[in-house]
């Protein structure tokens, strides 16, 4: 692998200011740094009243154990002018080749410096060396364990945390560097070919229209897979455009997937189903737990008409909501109002819903004791899907002439109303004798309804749905509480603003 990216890394050489001082005592040779004499003025009057700065050891080698150790040390202007330049690792070990031999003065010891730092180490003693700024991740993710003082880079040791320090075997730590130099030479590559793109547009494009047709960045194979964090894919959780857009490519892009993959496909079409339904089960509940208007059931029911087809137990389709069943179109203006006119797909024989709230009251005083009559809301939702059948069966031959619907009949038109919870315990009873009486009219709770939920989804999955808790530290943000359930508003195209990163500037 080529070490240019790495060496790049270090700052463009110029004039020498500092001077290296080398100190030896047999096997053990010390390199200090004295950086620029005006520099060191600066930081002495502006920080330190004036008081000469002491230069710390930057480089101590031990030919005998041949072990080298670096302290990298702040050489810029600033008040810790020759302070340690990470905020926990002091000391960075490493072997010495074999062949290297002591250095004698400055000039000796950059030249040495050069030879034996390993990849991805800064090799200009007056930048104070240690790691350049493509390996600092490797560097703040050892920061992460605490009391670490050391890292030990050596072909005599196996990569591991040991007291104050961590040891990288140096075939694990050349692997890292590898891979760290990969990463960034992919994204300098598609760097460059989005400055390229974005040059053509700006400047031919921009100019000529006509002759050159705009650009954009061509899509590369495994582009999505690397994106959504390859292996560990199960665990990406979209936002905003990005799940807008994935959700787009994979319909666009559904019937080459069926054909290449099809056991993928059809794996792809449960999970989408299953998940569907629970966010479904999960909004439904949530809507009955608050205070909501009949519009807001009814907007749930459009979105979600196989509802309707498990009420009446056969394929439904909805023909119109808020439907005019007493004019000549079932959209046109009239005197009776459906909240739904519907269709059996197969026999094309209409149904009509009528929709009322869950906090309607089925039940209403004890008639005898144990007996409690039919609410008059009740009773009113029962009479008016009658008088709605009545008026649609004698306007369909209007109906279907003028609104063109010529499939549409009324061999025996059935009729629900949807309304409030099942009651009590001590009504239960009554509930149960009055509305199995009813022949023309079926009464359906909308707890029992989400409960038809509950055991499709145990039908599809062999395991009942579990309800999340009522609050989300860590809601999505398309969860607006602005009065309407959040799965039934109409997201805009607004783009989230980018998460700032932790990362400690380079």
């Amino acid at each position: 692998m080529s070490e240019d990216l790495f060496a790049a890394q270090t700052t463009p050489p110029r004039a020498n200011t500092h001077e290296l001082i080398v100190d030896r005592n047999e096997d053990i040779v010390t390199v200090m740094l004295r950086v620029d004499p005006r520099v060191e003025e600066y930081v002495s009057r502006a920080w330190h009243e004036g008081e000469p700065l002491k230069p710390e050891i930057l480089l101590r080698l031990d030919f005998k154990e041949r072990r080298a150790s670096i302290f990298p040390v702040i050489t810029y202007r600033r008040s810790d002018l020759y302070g340690p330049k990470y905020e926990d690792i002091r000391e960075i070990v490493f072997d010495i080749p074999l062949d290297a031999e002591p250095p004698e003065n400055g000039d000796e010891a950059q030249v040495l410096i050069k030879n034996i730092m390993p990849l991805g180490f800064m090799m200009e003693a007056e930048y104070g060396l240690g790691f350049v700024t493509l390996m600092k991740p490797v560097l703040y993710a050892v920061e992460q364990l605490e009391g670490l003082k050391r890292i030990v880079i050596s072909r005599h040791e196996d990569t591991r945390v040991e007291r104050d320090t961590f040891y990288f075997s140096t075939a694990d730590y050349r692997n890292l560097a590898d891979g760290m130099h990969r990463i960034t030479r992919r994204y300098q590559d598609e760097s460059r070919k989005d400055r390229g793109v974005l040059a053509y547009n700006s400047v031919l494009h921009r100019v000529l229209p006509k002759k050159y047709a705009e650009k954009s960045r061509p899509y590369q194979n495994g582009t999505i897979f690397k994106l959504l964090g390859g292996t560990n894919v199960e665990d990406t959780k979209l936002k905003g455009a990005d799940r807008r857009s994935l959700l787009t490519v994979v319909a666009t892009n559904a019937q080459a997937i069926a054909k290449r993959d099809f056991q993928e496909f059809v794996q792809l079409q449960k999970d989408i189903e299953i998940v569907s339904l629970d966010q479904l089960i999960e909004t439904f509940g949530k809507m009955l737990r608050q205070k909501t208007v009949e519009a807001d059931w009814q907007k749930l029911l459009e979105l979600n008409p196989f509802i309707l087809s498990m009420l009446f137990g056969q394929p439904v389709i909805i023909l119109q909501p808020s439907a005019s069943v007493g004019g000549f179109t079932l959209t046109g203006s009239g005197m009776k109002i459906a909240d739904f006119v519907a269709q059996n797909s197969i026999t094309h024989n209409a149904a009509i819903v009528e929709l009322k709230r869950p906090s309607t009251v089925l039940m209403s005083a004890e008639y005898r004791p144990g007996l409690y009559s039919p609410s008059p809301d009740l009773m009113g939702a029962v009479v008016q899907v009658l008088d709605q059948r009545v008026k649609l069966t004698t306007n369909l031959p209007a109906i279907k002439h003028y609104g063109k619907i010529n499939d549409l009949e009324a061999y025996g038109v059935d009729c629900v109303v949807i309304a409030g919870r099942t009651p009590p315990e001590d009504r239960i009873a009554s509930f149960e004798l009055m509305r199995s009486q009813f022949k023309d009219v079926r009464i359906v709770t909308f707890d029992e309804l989400l409960e038809r939920l509950h055991l499709l989804r145990e039908l599809l999955v062999g395991q009942r749905y579990i309800s999340p808790p009522d609050f989300d530290e860590e809601a999505d943000e398309d969860q607006v509480d602005d009065g309407v359930p959040w799965d039934l508003r109409i997201l805009d195209d607004r783009e989230e603003p980018e998460e700032e990163g932790n990362d400690v500037p380079f």
